[in-house]
């Protein structure tokens, strides 16, 4: 399966939360968009780092979330993520149903969901590092 494309209804999506409770998409419809930022498959602090800025950024406009499948183990990820100063919401999705959902093939990838559901940007392999090319969508389509 593809990457979802703009256009397409999101995929109604929870899963368990290193950073707090439970997300649930549903929680975020008809309030504010959502950006789902596709992880790679390892803790990397230089990602985190770059996440929690643009969190900082613009969480009063949306809501960033990450999304990883593989960890060492949840606690050590809680643990780091604490460590970090990481307060935005981050699913670990072992079985990989929220990407399977979104048809994310590549470990890196971003999503972007308006406030109705609807999924307005997506894009796969961008470097999460990159804050340039992830802001840049962001304020190209969160409005």
């Amino acid at each position: 399966m593809a990457l979802l494309t703009a256009g397409t209804a999101a995929p109604a999506f929870k899963g368990m939360n290193l950073t707090g409770p439970e997300v649930n998409s549903e929680n975020y419809k008809g309030k504010k968009p959502v950006v789902l930022i596709f992880s790679s498959t390892r803790i990397d602090p230089g990602q985190i780092k770059a996440v929690t800025d643009m969190w900082k950024k613009h969480r009063e406009k949306t809501e960033l979330i990450t999304v990883s499948y593989k960890l060492p183990s949840v606690s050590m990820a809680k643990s780091f993520m604490m460590q970090m100063g990481a307060k935005f919401p981050a699913i670990f999705d072992p079985s990989q149903a929220v990407y399977k959902a979104f048809g994310v093939e590549n470990p890196v990838a971003i999503v972007i969901i308006d406030a109705n559901g609807t999924i307005v940007y997506s894009a796969e392999s961008l470097e999460t590092k990159d804050t340039k090319t992830l802001e840049d969508a962001i304020v190209a389509n969160v409005k």
